[in-house]
């Protein structure tokens, strides 16, 4: 009985911190939104949360609160999933290419033929499904120099940058370190040309 108790807290202790740092990742995707390349697709119009990422042989679902999966076996067909966002169920359709990438998700209303259809996905928020959205996070904050957009507002991408400092890894840590430097030096060189600029006018 007590060896079953001890393995039910480390359980709930386990999922607990699972959740915690979904959170921080999700804070992080957010963040990012706009200000990197992803290879994840929204399942909002107006949100980047939830999404959904390919990877290997799952398609995974991730929402504010949880990551579930499916096997991928869907390329150059199309599916409707089933999944619950914030203790609501919605429907998404999504169209794979023959190769198995996503080519469209729909947002349109779902028929009652589709959602009679619908697969579930199966919940999965483990370490693995963690480590994967971190490779991912990873793979979009080495691309955030290689966005134009961003070196016209230093400061608010330094701010997005911050926000995923809460994320512990140490390889994202050391690309955080890389993209700051370079928006830092950004910002004063702005801060500079305002300040010649202002004092150019005063005279």
């Amino acid at each position: 009985m007590k060896i079953i108790l001890i393995a039910g807290l480390f359980l709930f202790a386990n999922n607990a911190f699972s959740s915690q740092e979904l959170a921080q990742i999700i804070a992080c995707h957010e963040a990012l939104d706009g200000k990197s390349d992803s290879r994840t697709f929204k399942l909002e119009v107006t949100s980047p949360t939830p999404f959904t990422l390919i990877s290997g042989k799952k398609i995974y679902f991730i929402t504010d609160q949880s990551v579930s999966a499916l096997e991928h076996k869907y390329a150059g067909q199309s599916m409707t999933v089933k999944l619950e966002e914030k203790g609501q169920v919605f429907y998404r359709t999504i169209s794979f290419q023959k190769d198995g990438t996503i080519g469209n998700v729909s947002f349109d209303e779902t028929t009652p033929e589709a959602k009679a259809q619908a697969v579930s996905a199966r919940a999965q928020l483990d370490p693995d499904s963690i480590a994967l959205l971190k490779k991912e996070l990873l793979r979009q904050m080495n691309s955030v120099t290689g966005e134009y957009q961003n070196k016209y507002d230093p400061e608010d991408t330094l701010h997005a940058l911050n926000i995923c400092r809460q994320i512990k890894s140490k390889e994202l840590e050391e690309s955080i370190d890389k993209q700051s430097a370079f928006y830092e030096k950004l910002l004063r060189r702005k801060a500079s040309y305002k300040f010649q600029k202002d004092k150019s006018g005063h005279k």
